[in-house]
């Protein structure tokens, strides 16, 4: 079968990943490298070329040059990984300390394996596999690893995903329930996208309409057996809050005086069990650090 490195030579510019990362006005976005090709050679932009079926029929196919990666680059442009986190990976997650000193090289908390555990998932990932809900507190790197398992997903697997910081999603549904349009509509972008990964779950002002929301979105996607997958700075128990009588260590504290639980509801709290893997991260706040 073509591959796209029989058409092209090693590249400096793109690293041979065919496509360069680079950021709208909020967004991060990936276009094609013109230094590969401008107009793919097999299909002449087209993206499909036509072959003959076991019958003789002429029919028109995806190019197996340029399809797939065109196929790749809508579906990250389209997960909304904000741009702050442009340059987010799984590789090139920090799980070591910097700098000089005796400390340089030492691991950091848990990071590395939460880091190998998240890398292992995505490699292997199959749609409506159950997905993974990070937690710990602030400032450990639970963004940067959810944007990093993204933009795998959609860049190097062609996967529809989408990104979405959880107050920034509220506030956007609700402008559009004021602007008169459906529930359905508005909601169903969400619940369909068969990855869907929610940054920070739980922030928020916690009214009734936003429980309402979060309620929705979990009820249909857990009944559709979709992927989710979550960030939170909540404790999940009273006993890791900063009110309660934890003596697990400095990994463990918390802004808040409030768990997970009584963010979202019990009924969200219980079906997120069922759809991830609760995953902790244990290590000190990096921008303390």
């Amino acid at each position: 079968m073509e591959h796209l490195d029989d058409y092209t030579a090693a590249c400096p510019k793109c690293d041979r990943n065919r496509y360069l990362i680079d950021c709208d006005r909020d967004f991060t976005r990936a276009t094609i490298c013109e230094e590969c090709f401008d107009e793919c050679p097999a299909c002449d932009g087209q993206e499909y070329q036509y072959v003959r079926d076991e019958r003789g029929y002429e029919i028109a196919q995806q190019c197996p040059v340029c399809g797939a990666l065109n196929r790749r680059i809508r579906a990250f442009n389209e997960a909304a990984i904000p741009r702050r986190h442009r340059d987010a990976t799984l590789e090139n997650f920090k799980t070591s300390a910097p700098g000089d000193g005796g400390k340089k090289g030492e691991p950091i908390g848990n990071l590395n394996r939460v880091r190998f555990r998240l890398y292992n998932w995505v490699k292997g990932f199959t749609p409506g596999e159950r997905g993974f809900l990070l937690h710990g507190h602030v400032g450990t790197g639970k963004t940067h690893l959810l944007a990093g398992t993204i933009r795998h997903l959609a860049l190097e697997k062609g996967i529809s995903a989408q990104f979405v910081e959880f107050t920034h999603l509220l506030s956007e549904l609700r402008q559009q329930f004021d602007q008169g349009r459906g529930e359905t509509s508005i909601l169903a972008p969400i619940i369909d996208i068969p990855v869907l990964a929610i940054d920070e779950l739980g922030k928020g002002r916690n009214t009734n309409w936003q429980l309402s929301i979060i309620d929705e979105i979990i009820s249909k996607r857990y009944n559709r057996s979709l992927t989710t997958l979550f960030t939170t700075n909540y404790p999940l128990d009273e006993a890791s809050s900063p009110s309660g009588d934890s003596t697990s260590g400095d990994f463990h504290h918390s802004a808040s005086t409030q768990t997970l639980e009584q963010r979202v509801g019990a009924r969200v709290y219980s079906r997120l069990f069922d759809m991830a893997d609760f995953v902790e991260i244990e290590a000190p706040d990096y921008r303390r650090r």
